[in-house]
C-alpha cells in the first residue's frame, strides 16, 4: 500500500483570532484592519528569506514540490536494451512507460541504470557480474530453471500433467502410456513450436532437447473455446526469497476453433497461436467486456457464475502453483548466483496456466520475456502498460517527479523495526548470540538492513502487484509461524518472520 504523505494545515492562533474579531467590530464588513495586512506581509518576506538564504529548504519544507537546483544538475536515469531482433516492435510499450518516467537510452556499452533485456543477457554482457550500486537488470542470472520448458515441465510437480525427458526417459514413458491406454500425449521442444497432440507410436523418441508430456483432455470451456490464462510474475529477490503476481487482470486467449468436436490435426482447437481469439470477440463475454466495462478476468469469472459455478477457487490454486514452483528452482538459481557480485535482478515473467472442467488449474509453462506487444490486439497496450507501470514502482524505477530522498523520507529504522519486547527481554542490544535477537535492529548485518529496506519499499510501492512469497496471512489466528518456516532456508525463514511480525501490528502487511 502506497505511503500517503499527510499535510499539515496553518490555524490562527487564539490572540489573532480575538484580535480579527475587534477589528471587525470596530470596522465597516468591507474594509481590513491594518494590523493584518502587516501580519500578512511580514509573513510573505520572512517565508521567501527563509528560501533563499536555506541551503536544504526542501527538508524544512518536504511537502514542497519544487526541484532544488542540485536535483536539477542531476543528469536523468538512462536504460539500454539487449535484444537479439531486428526490430523493436514488442518492445514500445517498454520503451514507453520508461521515457514516460523521464529515463532517456543509450548504448548497452554505455553507462545505464536500468538494462532491459529481451533476450538472455548473461552469455553475451560479462560485465553484468560487477553492476554497480545504480544499475538493475531484469533478468536473474539462472532464470532458465522457470523458463526452460523441458527442465520446467519434467519437473515432478502435481500441477505439472507428467511429463518425460527425451530420449533418456524413453523407457518411462513408454511404461507410463502402457499403463494408460486412454492418454494422449504431446511432443514439445523449448523453442514451443509445431506442438500437436500425437499417439505413442508417432513421437519422435531419439529427440534430443524435447519432451513428451500427457495431454488434459477435459479443459473448461467457454462457449466451446479451450483457452489459457497467463499470469504476470515478479521475482525481485532470491534468498530471501520474495516475489509477487500483477493482480490488476489476467491475460485471457482463446483457441480460435472449438473444442468439439474434437481432431487432433486441426491445432487451432486445442493450441493458443499468435491469433488466438481475444475476450472481447467471445459471444458470452461481449457483454460484460464491451456493455459494461468488465477485465478479462472479472468478466470470464462472471461467465462462471453463469455456470452455476464458483470462479473463487481457481485464484488459490494459481497462486500457490506459482509459489511452489519458484521454490522449487530457488535453490538452483541461488547456486548461479554466487558467482556474481551484486544481486541487482529482478525478472518478470508470464506463468501460463489452463484449467479443467471442475476448475483444476494446471501449469503449462513459465515465459522469460513475455510477450508485450499490442500489435495483434490493440486493446491489450492499456494491460501491458499497466503491468509495466506496476512493475517499475514496485523495483524502484519511478517517475523523476518523485521527490528526492524518497528511500530515507518513507523507510527509516523505526518502520523496519519489530518485535521490540522480545529484543528487550533478550538484551538484544547486548548480545546477538541468540536465535531470538536475528531482527532486532541492532543485530542485523549491513546487507540485512538493505534487504529489510528493499521488501519495505518494494510493500509501499506495489501498486497492483500482490504479493505471494512470503505467504499472505489471510487469518492471523490460524497463521502459526513454526510450522510455516520448518522446512524453509533459514533466509527465507528471517524474511518470514519479518513480515510475520509487521502483520501482528498493521493488517495492511499481512498481504
Amino acid at each position: 500500500m502506497d505511503a500517503s504523505v499527510e499535510e499539515n494545515a496553518s490555524h490562527q492562533t487564539e490572540p489573532e483570532c480575538k484580535l480579527a474579531k475587534s477589528e471587525e467590530a470596530e470596522k465597516p464588513s468591507n474594509s481590513i484592519g491594518l494590523l493584518p495586512v502587516m501580519i500578512f506581509l511580514a509573513a510573505t518576506v520572512t517565508t521567501a528569506v527563509m528560501v533563499e538564504l536555506l541551503p536544504h529548504a526542501s527538508k524544512v519544507f518536504p511537502w514542497s514540490s519544487s526541484v532544488s537546483t542540485e536535483d536539477q544538475q542531476q543528469p536523468p536515469p538512462t536504460y539500454a536494451i539487449f535484444g537479439r531482433s531486428p526490430t523493436e516492435e514488442h518492445l514500445v510499450h517498454v520503451v514507453k512507460v520508461l521515457e514516460m518516467f523521464g529515463y532517456q537510452r543509450v548504448g548497452v556499452n554505455e553507462s545505464w541504470n536500468l538494462l532491459w533485456a529481451h533476450d538472455y543477457p548473461f552469455l553475451s554482457l560479462s560485465s553484468l557480474k560487477n553492476l554497480g550500486q545504480h544499475q538493475v537488470v531484469n533478468h536473474l542470472p539462472g532464470c532458465g530453471y522457470l523458463t526452460n520448458k523441458v527442465d520446467l515441465c519434467t519437473t515432478q510437480l502435481p500441477f505439472l500433467p507428467r511429463a518425460f525427458r527425451l530420449p533418456s526417459q524413453r523407457e518411462e514413458f513408454l511404461d507410463y502410456a502402457s499403463d494408460n491406454p486412454q492418454a494422449l500425449f504431446v511432443q514439445k521442444h523449448n523453442e514451443h513450436r509445431h506442438i500437436k497432440v500425437r499417439a505413442p507410436a508417432d513421437i519422435a523418441l531419439g529427440s534430443n532437447d524435447s519432451f513428451v508430456q500427457e495431454f488434459v483432455q477435459r479443459p473448461f470451456l467457454v462457449d466451446g473455446h479451450k483457452f489459457d490464462i497467463g499470469v504476470y510474475v515478479v521475482i525481485t529477490s532470491v534468498n530471501p526469497l520474495r516475489a509477487y503476481i500483477y493482480s490488476g487482470d489476467v491475460l485471457f486467449r482463446y483457441c480460435p476453433v472449438k473444442y468439439h468436436p474434437f481432431d487432433a490435426e486441426n491445432v487451432d482447437k486445442y493450441i493458443v497461436g499468435d491469433d488466438y481469439l481475444p475476450t472481447w470477440e467471445v459471444p458470452s463475454l461481449r457483454k460484460y467486456y464491451n456493455r459494461f466495462g468488465g477485465s478479462m478476468r472479472t468478466v470470464f469469472e462472471a461467465y462462471v457464475r453463469d455456470q452455476g459455478m464458483e470462479p473463487a477457487k481457481i485464484w488459490p490454486q494459481v497462486e500457490h502453483i506459482i509459489r511452489t514452483t519458484i521454490a522449487a528452482k530457488e535453490r538452483d538459481i541461488v547456486n548461479i548466483l554466487r558467482s556474481y557480485k551484486t544481486h541487482n535482478f529482478f525478472d518478470l515473467m508470464r506463468f501460463d496456466l489452463f484449467i479443467d472442467e471442475d476448475l483444476k488449474v494446471f501449469l503449462m509453462e513459465a515465459n522469460m520475456s513475455p510477450n508485450l506487444s499490442s500489435a495483434h490486439f490493440k486493446p491489450n497496450s492499456l494491460l501491458y502498460e499497466q503491468v509495466l507501470y506496476s512493475v517499475f514502482n514496485l523495483v524502484g524505477i519511478r517517475p523523476l517527479t518523485a521527490a528526492s530522498g524518497t528511500i530515507e523520507m518513507i523507510t527509516a529504522d523505526k518502520n523496519l523495526a519489530t518485535d521490540l519486547n522480545k529484543c528487550a527481554v533478550y538484551d538484544c542490544d547486548k548480545s546477538c548470540n541468540r536465535e531470538e535477537c536475528h531482527l532486532c535492529l541492532q543485530c542485523l548485518s549491513g546487507s540485512e538492513y538493505k534487504m529489510l529496506q528493499q521488501a519495505h519499499e518494494e510493500h509501499l510501492h506495489r501498486v497492483d502487484m500482490k504479493r505471494i512469497i512470503p505467504q499472505p496471512i489471510h487469518d492471523l489466528k490460524s497463521f502459526h509461524i513454526v510450522e510455516e518456516t520448518a522446512n524453509m532456508t533459514k533466509r527465507n525463514a528471517w524474511m518470514t518472520r519479518w513480515f510475520y511480525n509487521k502483520c501482528q501490528f498493521d493488517a495492511a502487511w499481512c498481504n
